[in-house]
């Protein structure tokens, strides 16, 4: 078995609220900072995982992240697989 480092970023989907952004972008305007467009809080996880290949690992992390890690409603989720 391989050992691979997953690292997965959930963010809110565009069509989706995100008060926590909203509450963020409305804090940094207040400090001054008046160009921005559009602030999104998210999630990042970081799993290490021992699978046979990548596309076991990819599919063991897709499950997690469905079953348990993002609400498929509201979230989206990306994942970036490196060998360790």
């Amino acid at each position: 078995m391989k050992n691979y480092t997953v690292n997965i970023k959930i963010t809110p989907l565009k069509a989706v609220n995100d008060p926590r952004g909203t509450q963020v972008m409305n804090g940094l305007e207040n400090l001054g900072y008046s160009n921005l467009n559009n602030v999104s809080v998210g999630k990042y996880i970081v799993i290490s995982i021992k699978a046979q290949n990548k596309e076991e690992c990819e599919n063991m992390i897709k499950k997690a992240c469905e079953d348990f890690l993002s609400n498929p409603l509201i979230e989206e989720y990306s994942l970036e697989i490196n060998e360790s």
